[in-house]
């Protein structure tokens, strides 16, 4: 009796520590648990057209970019702040994914803050600023009011706006890439079949 007791103790303390559910090769943050959890990996939420991402903002060019622009792409965000050390090492690792797959993956930078002072908000000379320091496309960096959101910070969506993925923190070019390849190629299977991946619900 003591044998199993002890047995069902360690099974329930790996199922703890491994957490429940398919995580994929970079764990998603535990921060969509803090009101994403309804969003993240939901099949019958689509974020574009429930409004959470149509609110255009002004990117480094003073020009409005709203995410329905990308309906249709996968969509990578990024999101930055300059008084951010961890920012500074994070966005050349994305840069340099964004070489490889520029072409199949729209890359954004969504500045959101000048500093971090409260309410200091993000500006088109912000987003430009960070454009030029890292060489990166004006068009494809925007700013944001967003001074208040942990940075550096990730998101994934699908074409139609799904919010496959988010993760707080930093991440390397190679978890980018395992994460991108993991679930695009789950989503696309799942549009073409209708077969879900193990990481997606239907709340």
């Amino acid at each position: 009796m003591m044998k199993r007791c002890n047995l069902l103790l360690l099974l329930l303390i790996a199922l703890i520590v491994s957490g429940c559910g398919e995580q994929g090769p970079v764990k998603r943050s535990w921060g969509e648990m803090k009101g994403l959890e309804n969003i993240v990996g939901n099949m019958n939420d689509n974020s574009y057209s429930s409004g959470r991402t149509q609110e255009p903002r002004p990117n480094a060019l003073d020009k409005a970019v709203s995410m329905t622009d990308f309906e249709g792409s996968f969509v990578w965000s990024e999101y930055a702040a300059t008084w951010c050390p961890l920012c500074s090492r994070q966005t050349p690792e994305t840069k340099k994914v964004e070489s490889e797959l520029g072409e199949k993956i729209v890359f954004l930078t969504v500045m959101t803050g000048r500093s971090n002072a409260y309410d200091d908000h993000a500006t088109v000379e912000t987003a430009k600023g960070w454009a030029g320091r890292f060489k990166l496309e004006p068009g494809r960096v925007i700013a944001a009011e967003l001074w208040f959101k942990t940075v550096p910070e990730h998101r994934f969506y699908s074409p139609e706006g799904h919010t496959l993925f988010v993760h707080v923190g930093f991440l390397s070019a190679e978890q980018i890439r395992e994460v991108i390849a993991y679930y695009k190629t789950g989503w696309e299977h799942w549009a073409d079949t209708g077969e879900r991946a193990a990481w997606m619900t239907y709340r």
